[in-house]
């Protein structure tokens, strides 16, 4: 068993760096952990900004989004959160983010080009699903089916056409990380079109 008051402020480690890195702003985005044997998980609460995160607005649910701990509602996104983690075993933690350079390519409609060996090895391989309302059955039908597609075992990032982008990872520091070269990836993308 987990130790739950490690994995909420490790929560909120990775939540205040992924503001300062620009992976989001106001209070968009939100980031998850799964408490291994537990069937629980933790999340930020809704309307709350990443720099703002703290042990009174970390929410535990349960696998079927009910909320078991914490006074504010979780993320409207929690139902898509636990139904990757019903689906990946191998997902322990995620991060959805709002990053500038990421989106640019989200609302284009593009993947985002994997330039470098080594962005294209932390990343691997990544879908793009269609635009659908922040929270809603439509999007968790989007976001759920495409991980359980049997080519999709493997993802670790789903961009959310004019939405943003998922990252998962085994904890919260590869989940983090990975969003992050996700920025990094659009960013030299974009650059590159000026040289």
């Amino acid at each position: 068993m987990e130790d739950i008051s490690n994995l909420k402020n490790e929560l909120i480690n990775v939540s205040k760096r992924c503001f300062y890195r620009g992976l989001t702003s106001g209070s968009g985005g939100n980031i998850s952990v799964r408490i291994h044997g537990e069937d629980k998980v933790l999340v930020t609460g809704t309307g709350v900004s990443f720099i703002d995160t703290s042990l009174e607005n970390i929410i535990t649910v349960d696998l079927e989004a009910n909320v078991i701990e914490g006074n504010l509602k979780p993320s409207k996104e929690i139902k898509w959160h636990c139904g990757i983690y019903k689906l990946r075993s191998d997902v322990g933690a995620i991060v959805h983010s709002h990053s500038p350079a990421c989106m640019a390519f989200t609302v284009a409609n593009k993947l985002i080009p994997l330039l470098t060996t080594p962005i294209a090895k932390t990343l691997g391989n990544q879908k793009i699903i269609p635009s659908a309302d922040p929270g809603s059955e439509e999007l968790a039908k989007y976001v759920l089916g495409t991980f359980a597609e049997k080519e999709n075992q493997g993802l670790k990032v789903l961009l959310m056409q004019n939405h943003g982008a998922i990252a998962t990872g085994k904890n919260l520091t590869e989940a983090f990380n990975i969003a992050d070269v996700l920025e990094d990836a659009a960013k030299v993308a974009i650059y590159r079109k000026f040289l």
